[in-house]
């Protein structure tokens, strides 16, 4: 998995409605991660909130701090992925 695919997501996420839109069709998260994988994107959840933090302070550092505590408190606090 990959910050750099995180922030390319994100990029396109901003930039193209047409991709944006057919993500909000999705109906639930595992049609969401489906939809990732099948376009090409591979992160893990605290890849996406490390790419979409504010003031650019996306590192591989605060990923694997992420980690740590999605690992710590279980996966619920994710309602993306």
């Amino acid at each position: 998995m990959s910050l750099q695919s995180a922030k390319e997501f994100v990029s396109r996420l901003h930039e193209d409605q047409d991709f944006r839109w057919a993500l909000g069709e999705c109906k639930n998260k595992w049609e969401r991660r489906r939809f990732v994988i099948l376009n090409g994107y591979s992160f893990s959840p605290a890849e996406l909130v490390c790419a979409t933090s504010p003031g650019g302070h996306a590192s591989e550092d605060r990923t694997a701090v992420i980690e740590r505590v999605r690992r710590q408190h279980g996966h619920s606090a994710y309602a993306f992925m």
